[in-house]
This record gives C-alpha cells, sequence and structure tokens, in this order.
C-alpha cells in the first residue's frame, strides 16, 4: 500500500494552480465589454508598456497587430490580453508541477501530465468563452496558454535538475 502523503508546500502549490484556474474561469465568465480596458486607464496607468511596444509588429491569429492598424491603447491592450494568457497558464504549470512533480513514479510523466492538463484547461477555457456573449475562441490562445505552461514546466525541471546535480557532486567531494 503506498502511503504517499502530500507536503505542506505542495499543498499550497496545488491551491495555488487551482485559484490560478479558479481566476480564468471568472475571466472567461466576463464579456469583452467587461474586460475592456478604456484609453485614458491605458494611457494612465499603461503608459510605460505604450511606451515600450510602440514599434513592435505581432502576427497573431492571422492578423497583423501595430499601433498603426489597432491604435496605441488597442495595441497595448491586445500585449496586455495576451501577456495574461501566457502568464496565467505559465504560474498553472509552474504550481501544478511544483505540487505534483512527486506524485509521479516514472519522472518524464509528471511534466507530461501537467503541460496536457493546461492544454485540456486551456481548450475548455475558450469552450467556456464561446459560451459567453462578445468573447471570440481561439486555437491561438490555446497554443498562446499551452506554450505558458511548458515554459514554466522546463523551466523547473532545468532548475531542479541543477540543483539537484549540483547537490549530487557536493556530496561526492
Amino acid at each position: 500500500m503506498n502511503d504517499f502523503k502530500f507536503t505542506k508546500r505542495e499543498k499550497v502549490y496545488l491551491l495555488l494552480a487551482l485559484a490560478v484556474l479558479a481566476m480564468l474561469f471568472v475571466s472567461s465568465s466576463m464579456t469583452y465589454h467587461e474586460q475592456k480596458m478604456k484609453a485614458g486607464f491605458i494611457h494612465t496607468y499603461l503608459g510605460w508598456l505604450e511606451d515600450l511596444i510602440q514599434r513592435l509588429n505581432i502576427y497573431y491569429g492571422g492578423v497583423w497587430h501595430n499601433v498603426r492598424t489597432d491604435g496605441s491603447a488597442g495595441f497595448t491592450q491586445f500585449v496586455v490580453r495576451k501577456l495574461a494568457h501566457f502568464t496565467s497558464y505559465f504560474f498553472y504549470g509552474l504550481f501544478a508541477y511544483l505540487g505534483l512533480k512527486r506524485v509521479f513514479v516514472i519522472k518524464w510523466t509528471g511534466p507530461l501530465f501537467v503541460w496536457a492538463s493546461a492544454f485540456a484547461f486551456a481548450a475548455m477555457d475558450e469552450f467556456h468563452q464561446f459560451l459567453t456573449g462578445d468573447r471570440t475562441p481561439s486555437v491561438h490562445d490555446v497554443m498562446l496558454d499551452a506554450s505558458g505552461a511548458l515554459l514554466a514546466i522546463v523551466l523547473a525541471v532545468i532548475f531542479y535538475r541543477i540543483r539537484n546535480g549540483s547537490s549530487r557532486k557536493k556530496s561526492a567531494i
């Protein structure tokens, strides 16, 4: 019989992963107009970002996005929304991996499971948006979300490999 028990830290990571998913659910329940940032808000609070991204051209979903095509406030809002997608799933991937990494006997299955769950949640989130009025679901957003989770998982795996490798070398000395 397996006597596996989650540590307090792992439980916190799993609660944080669930909190990210809850936040995503609430966010995808809101219409576009409920989430839309007004130009005055963007200019006042995100002016630094507007200045930073003014020369960017981003090809996303088959369309070029930039200040010329979207306007300064519109392009800033586009970048903020896509960063929110990426970072939300980055944190989900990180927290879920840190909470579950000891669960898997075959170590490579842990990262794969967490990434697949992030991909599945992203797809369900876009379907949820489809059911919400005034929202447009996008396969591109699912891919962006899954990329955020994948980056977090890869960075965490690399971090733990380096940390565990250097601790083994120290103990061998």
